[in-house]
């Protein structure tokens, strides 16, 4: 009775790369749900997400808080409110975008920042304060390299 047996001769089988390159998995990060508790029902209190979610809630977060308000982190956020009521001209614009570059540099983690805009609304909230919108282009870190934009309002 003969046995089939298979002799593997050295250096004939995949090379230590190509091992290494199968075992591979996709880098992705993960973080906690923005706001907190929102879906209780369907991931816990404490939800992850990851992605475009993850990266569009971080940077809504960072850009409507004011740098002081996180106690163990009193350099995170914007301080784009202060910009609210300076009469809009060029030099405004550019520190706006000048501190949202630095913050987002600093913060956000899996994406890259690819453009700013920031425009006037023209319109006043309830106090007659003035609002800006602040519209970012992202790109994903991943390997899609998925391109996306992310709006927010600042009151």
């Amino acid at each position: 009775m003969a046995a089939n047996t298979t002799i593997q001769r050295y250096g004939s089988g995949p090379t230590k790369y190509e091992q290494q390159s199968s075992k591979v998995k996709r880098k992705e990060i993960y973080g906690l749900s923005y706001p907190l508790g929102k879906n209780r029902d369907t991931g816990g209190f404490f939800k992850n997400n990851s992605g475009r979610e993850m990266i569009r809630q971080a940077v809504t977060q960072l850009l409507r808080t004011e740098r002081g308000e996180r106690l163990m982190l009193p350099n995170f956020g914007c301080n784009l409110r202060k910009f609210l009521f300076q009469p809009i001209t060029e030099e405004v614009f550019t520190g706006i975008k000048n501190t949202i570059t630095e913050s987002f540099r600093n913060y956000i983690v899996g994406a890259n920042l690819i453009k700013i805009s920031v425009l006037e609304t023209g319109e006043y909230d309830a106090a007659g304060g003035n609002q800006l919108r602040v519209i970012l282009t992202v790109q994903l870190s991943t390997d899609d390299l998925e391109v996306f934009d992310i709006e927010a309002k600042i009151e």
